[in-house]
């Protein structure tokens, strides 16, 4: 970690780092509650639309209908390239840099981190709550194994511990050399491995658990910003924290945020074992002067505890870019916010819902009408249970009159059809879209039919365009950026099967990017 430097002391910036993660929490409130509701709405689960009893409780799926079309559109066109971005020279000297670079980003994103669930998780999310959320950073934790090694000869066990590679520390032994002799006479030995390890990470994190200041339009100049993440006991002193501060921290709050109630990922932790109880790490980047020369610095804070109070861990001015890219939905201008697919079709879902119940208890009703009886009924329960081809048996003069339900659901689906067309005029999501229509092939010529759908595909190329543009562009900038500071030699790689050499020193870091948005994809 990098060197800290005297001016603010822990005390202090332990007071401003609590202060702006609860100021980020409240204002992220708002948001929360919406997020929440279309979660619960893409489930199926309209609380504030609860079906009354012994009545229709059908419920529209409007919301999961629209982003289980759009998704797919989004994804090809990411995917149907042969790399999704693309570095652009700026120098006389950057052409063969910049197709190395851009063979580098690509490989880092797509091989080297799993970076088709990262496209689906950070599309999905921006879809649903209107802003996906990615961490970009540097990972250089060493990797640790340790492994169990029988019936070594002397040679075998030289070339086993004499691995320069790595960093080995025999934990047992049992053999010539020791108090613990083996049967055969040959070496037996438990080993911890350690080596280094360096590479860019690249993360779709929940929403949810992302936070920032409420004065900042975009990441890149948020003041404050933080990842929340529960940690056990165990995991905090692995990551090299001081023990006694980490015992010392209260456990996480038992109340799960609403956010992951409707994901129905409610944490639990091990209460008969303290190094397995779960606690709230936040990592935090917050601008400030720590030095007092009148300049706010970047750094990072580990900050770890509840609401009822919290230690920092360690605390670095930083010299790398902060992690965090949103991928915005549909973004509006001067707010960081954007709108989702959510906020497009929630209350269409709630009409259609109440619509649909209506029409189906209308249904029910016609075909199951009320009786009006006269006299007495010698076997009622065939009128509360009518059987298949059953008689009613009465006294002389008993009657059974049904009583006529007008039969008005058929005005309840011309409702539910304009709200339809609703959904197709905000998402351009509709039967022409979806799939070839037969009628619409009837009534007009195949070219004048697939204007339309392109018309309404531009509406979902435009959500695509602008996740590109506003979101995946800065987060390849990053890992671009990222290879150029930390890779510190060539390495080998291979593209479309074939090894090919890059080397991230070479690269200029002021080279933009670009995102293949639209190509391919045979629109």
């Amino acid at each position: 970690m990098a060197e800290k430097r005297k001016g603010m002391g822990e005390v202090e910036l332990k007071a401003l780092v609590a202060r702006e993660i609860s100021l980020a929490r409240t204002d992220r409130s708002l948001a929360s509650q919406k997020q929440t509701k279309a979660l619960e709405y893409y489930q199926g689960e309209m609380k504030d639309v609860p079906a009354e009893t012994g009545r229709s409780s059908a419920v529209s799926r409007d919301l999961a209908d629209v982003m289980g079309w759009v998704l797919p559109g989004i994804m090809r066109v990411y995917t149907a390239s042969e790399h999704m971005a693309v570095a652009e020279p700026v120098g006389a000297d950057d052409d063969d840099k910049a197709k190395e670079a851009t063979n580098g980003i690509n490989y880092v994103f797509w091989k080297q981190n799993d970076g088709y669930r990262i496209v689906y998780s950070a599309t999905w999310d921006s879809l649903l709550a209107g802003n996906g959320v990615v961490k970009i950073w540097h990972d250089e934790t060493p990797k640790v194994e340790v492994s169990f090694h029988s019936g070594l000869s002397e040679e075998e066990l030289t070339y086993l511990l004499g691995d320069e590679t790595q960093d080995i520390e025999v934990l047992e032994y049992s053999g010539p050399y020791g108090d613990k002799p083996t049967e055969d006479g040959l070496h037996a030995v438990k080993i911890k491995r350690t080596a280094k390890y360096s590479c860019t990470k690249v993360e779709a994190i929940p929403p949810e658990d992302y936070g920032k200041d409420g004065d900042s339009k975009t990441c890149e100049e948020a003041r404050f910003q933080y990842h929340r993440s529960e940690k056990t006991r165990s995991d905090l002193i692995k990551m090299g924290f001081d023990k006694d501060k980490v015992n010392g921290l209260g456990r996480a709050a038992d109340d799960d945020t609403s956010e992951e109630i409707a994901r129905d990922q409610t944490s639990e932790s091990d209460d008969g074992d303290p190094s397995m109880e779960l606690v709230d790490l936040y990592e935090c980047y917050v601008r400030v002067d720590i030095n007092d020369d009148g300049i706010a610095e970047l750094c990072r804070v580990y900050y770890a505890g509840n609401k009822d109070g919290g230690e920092v861990l360690d605390w670095e001015e930083w010299e790398d870019e902060t992690p965090f890219v949103d991928i915005p939905c549909s973004p509006m201008p001067h707010r960081w916010e954007a709108a989702s697919l959510a906020d497009e079709t929630m209350d269409v879902q709630r009409i259609k819902t109440v619509l649909i119940r209506q029409a189906l208890d209308n249904t029910y009703a016609t075909n199951n009408p009320q009786r009006f009886v006269t006299g007495k009924i010698t076997n009622p329960d065939e009128l509360f249970s009518p059987s298949f081809g059953g008689a009613v048996f009465g006294d002389t003069g008993s009657t059974v009159t049904p009583l006529t339900v007008p039969f008005v659901a058929n005005h309840a689906y011309d409702a539910i059809n304009y709200q339809d067309q609703v959904i197709e005029r905000r998402t351009g999501v509709s039967r022409t879209t979806m799939a070839l229509d037969p009628d619409a092939l009837q009534n007009q010529t195949a070219t004048a039919n697939q204007n339309a759908k392109d018309a309404a595909y531009s509406q979902i190329e435009l959500i695509a365009r602008n996740q590109g543009e506003f979101g995946w562009k800065f987060v390849f900038r990053k890992i671009m950026r990222m290879e150029i500071k930390h890779q510190d030699k060539p390495r080998m790689i291979r593209m479309a099967g074939k090894p090919v050499q890059i080397d991230p020193r070479h690269w200029n870091a002021d080279m933009d990017i670009s995102i293949n948005v639209g190509l391919g994809t045979g629109s």
